[in-house]
């Protein structure tokens, strides 16, 4: 309360603010009431200032989000922006990871709504390079978001930050920092208004389709699809450079699929004659111009759930409507939310994507399988973009198994199948199957667990032969349990895996490496 920080107002008008108090407000979450004075009192404004240097990481992360808030009122102007923005820089190498993503989203949220010098624009330039060149998991995602909107918002530092970004993706080894540098070309790309560096990053992101390293193509076969909703701004020689690289990818085993639908649409694209245009589409596009996010609630009523995706493409403020919905308190909402969400994976930024983690992992409990399935397909392409998402997966997994609920457990596997469909390794399966063997041992997980294998047992394949026999060896052991209940599908199971390892000694089917 400002009981806290408010000590007495004395006769002449002055007024006297309690440090001690404010630190309390902000332990305590009481921000609108700090917020409200160091709007108005010059001195509680510096108290707050202050605070950005406590000891307690709770109190510089609250102080962070009062100056979070009065920036998005409106209400940090002048020498208090250029103050706060000084202080919370020196918070983004906080020893506390909460301060320090707080600290970001405090510099991402000024570049969206502030103008600054050309030296606050330079410091701000070396101190995002200096996350994402680090590689921390989601810290680095956050200043790649920030990068993004730095170098669309001051064109005369677009170029320089563009070059350092693609020579960090060719030195740097670490999926982070190449995952991060991509994010931040693609925003950039999304946000400037300059044609020149839209088509700069274009065509740089279209050699990056030659890279050796699979994680890079796939990033970037993303990062072209995002950008090709600006197609009209893209020029024709830089499609076609594009096509002649992804025809390369068509045959890709794991990219074929991804390579093969952005193909399509930067032939699409760069067809010329109106004629040539398919009836559809040209319907199609000309519908999406026709509506605005006023209509986004009647179109969803209507069906036309593509037309809201398209949509969202080319409007925040619609994509920002869309992953609001999967929260709304009206089912089919939700539903239709997830459905437009699966087409626009690849426009998610950092800040959308953390967003709706949590809603996507209460999609995995859910009874209607398709939301199941759905969500936990999202999740895993998300995982693809975002590496920093790590710690939220494995929280995930661990609170839907330890539940122990058939829901839980089902939701769990469908998360850990479509994880290793975009993520394949052999560490990722060796994982898998070492908790599998667990949940079969536990009979409250056993049944749900046995229908899952079912389900994806061309994953047996991915197998080492050695893994393979610890599977059978393990659905043998459980054969006749629960009296007999699963013995039907333990036996089917049983029957596919000595199939395989017949055509594996034939040599008909290739031991995994």
């Amino acid at each position: 309360m400002l009981g806290l920080t408010l000590l007495a107002v004395l006769k002449g008008g002055d007024i006297i603010i309690d440090k001690e108090g404010i630190r309390k407000d902000l332990l305590t979450w009481h921000l609108k009431e700090v917020k409200a004075l160091a709007e108005q009192y010059d001195k509680a404004f510096r108290i707050l200032f202050e605070l950005l240097r406590d000891e307690n990481p709770h109190v510089r992360t609250n102080a962070i989000q009062v100056l979070t808030d009065m920036l998005s009122e409106g209400k940090l102007e002048g020498e208090r922006k250029k103050l706060a923005l000084e202080g919370v820089l020196e918070l983004v190498k906080d020893d506390d990871e909460r301060v320090a993503l707080k600290a970001l989203e405090f510099i991402n949220a000024l570049l969206e709504t502030g103008e600054l010098s050309d030296e606050e624009y330079e410091r701000v330039t070396d101190t995002l390079k200096e996350v994402v060149k680090s590689g921390v998991p989601i810290l680095g995602e956050y200043a790649a978001e920030g990068l993004g909107k730095l170098g669309a918002k001051v064109a005369k530092i677009a170029y320089k930050i563009i070059r350092w970004l693609f020579s960090l993706i060719g030195s740097s080894k670490k999926k982070e920092v190449q995952s991060a540098a991509i994010t931040a070309l693609t925003e950039m790309a999304m946000k400037t208004e300059d044609r020149k560096v839209l088509n700069e990053i274009f065509e740089g992101v279209a050699d990056l389709l030659a890279h050796p390293d699979p994680y890079v193509v796939e990033r970037a076969l993303y990062s072209i699809e995002r950008m090709l909703s600006r197609e009209k701004e893209i020029s024709t020689r830089n499609k076609l450079k594009a096509i002649t690289r992804i025809k390369e990818l068509k045959g890709d085993v794991k990219l074929g699929l991804k390579a093969s639908q952005v193909l399509e649409k930067l032939e699409k694209s760069t067809v010329t004659k109106e004629e040539l245009i398919s009836e559809t589409d040209a319907k199609k596009r000309m519908e999406i111009t026709q509506y605005s996010i006023d209509d986004v609630e009647r179109l969803l009523d209507a069906g036309k759930t593509e037309i809201v995706a398209e949509m969202a493409k080319l409007d925040p403020d619609v994509m920002d409507k869309v992953l609001s919905m999967l929260e709304s308190e009206d089912y089919s909402r939700r539903l239709d939310a997830l459905w437009i969400v699966t087409r626009l994976t690849s426009h998610l930024t950092p800040s959308d994507a953390y967003r709706i983690l949590p809603v996507l992992g209460d999609f995995l409990k859910s009874k209607n399988p398709w939301a199941r399935e759905t969500a936990a397909k999202v999740l895993a392409d998300i995982y693809a973009l975002y590496p920093g998402t790590s710690k939220f997966f494995t929280s995930l997994l661990d609170t839907l198994l330890k539940s122990g609920k058939e829901r839980d457990v089902e939701g769990a596997i469908e998360l850990m199948a479509r994880l290793s469909d975009r993520i394949s390794s052999k560490e990722m399966l060796s994982g898998m199957l070492k908790l599998i063997l667990k949940l079969l041992d536990d009979k409250r997980t056993r049944g749900v667990t046995l229908r899952a294998i079912a389900r994806e047992a061309q994953k047996i394949l991915d197998l080492d032969t050695e893994d393979i026999f610890i599977l059978q060896d393990k659905l043998k052991e459980v054969y006749g349990t629960d009296g007999g209940k699963y013995d039907e599908i333990i036996a089917g199971l049983i029957d596919v895996i000595d199939d395989i390892l017949k055509m594996r000694r034939q040599g008909i089917v290739p031991t995994s490496s």
